[in-house]
């Protein structure tokens, strides 16, 4: 039965989320920060133990394959990597973390994919690919919303979709009175996350001329098309919907040329990532 919420009923129910990985926020603030280094970073991920244990895996496994010893304390592993590495890993496995609590492999798996191609997107088009890639993770954080608060509906919107062939967003405000795309933004502002990651989470699957203007609104919705036409992750209803136009004038990609290397650099950084969390 739907249950015709209102979005005035919302707030209460997002303090019911599992708590949002501070780290995250704290890395974002410190994009505009020119005095971060890498001491910061360092700082910043030792607080937090399971995101430590996954950065030590993550870094030797890279460490591996150059050729470099292991090693067993943060400091190290970022000054070796880099800042931009570690800063990446940092927010995909703090978000992948949070994101596990109510959603399926698949979910997050999808929400890695379209992270990783905001990002690869991003350094195309001049915007910062850390801010691109916390969009990409967090496009989808209203469906989250919507498995840990109500689950049961939660489900017959995902069979109305994947049984009755019908649009998310429709199955959604059939079943919700809004789609995740609404709750997603609200949850975004509740965060305090930044006006644009806000925008593109609410704007990701069709957004208007208006919101297609912003690059990061755009970048999000052309990411998660790309992730669905390189079928990552892998499942029979993957579907490559319609690309607004705005988006691809506003970002200016000339897709009739040969995009193998950016297909190709966003399939190997996603089967890596993937990876690390098995």
């Amino acid at each position: 039965m739907p249950l015709n919420l209102k979005l005035t009923d919302l707030p209460e129910s997002i303090t019911r989320l599992p708590a949002f990985p501070r780290i995250i926020s704290e890395l974002l603030a410190d994009l505009d920060d020119e005095n971060s280094s890498m001491l910061t970073l360092a700082r910043h991920v030792e607080r937090d133990p399971v995101v430590t244990g996954r950065i030590l895996s993550a870094a030797n496994r890279i460490l591996y394959y150059e050729g470099w010893p292991e090693v067993r304390d943060i400091y190290t592993a970022v000054s070796l990597i880099g800042f931009t590495r570690i800063r990446e890993i940092v927010l995909t496995t703090s978000m992948v973390s949070f994101s596990g609590h109510c959603r399926t492999r698949f979910s997050w798996e999808h929400s890695l994919a379209v992270g990783i191609s905001a990002q690869e997107l991003a350094q195309r088009v001049e915007v910062n690919p850390h801010v691109a890639l916390v969009a990409g993770l967090l496009h989808d954080v209203g469906q989250l919303w919507m498995s840990c608060i109500h689950p049961l509906e939660f489900q017959q919107a995902r069979l109305l979709v994947e049984v009755h062939g019908k649009e998310i967003c429709a199955a959604e405000k059939e079943l919700f009175g809004f789609d995740h795309c609404t709750i997603g933004a609200m949850i975004a502002r509740h965060w305090r996350l930044p006006a644009d990651v806000a925008a593109a989470i609410g704007h990701h699957h069709a957004p208007s001329d208006e919101a297609a203007a912003q690059k990061l609104v755009s970048i999000t919705h052309v990411a998660e098309l790309i992730a669905n036409a390189l079928d990552l992750p892998s499942r029979n209803v993957n579907r490559v919907t319609r690309l607004s136009p705005a988006a691809h004038k506003c970002l200016g990609v000339d897709w009739s040329q040969d995009c193998s290397a950016l297909f190709g650099a966003i399939e190997a950084r996603y089967q890596y990532a993937s990876a690390i969390f098995d």
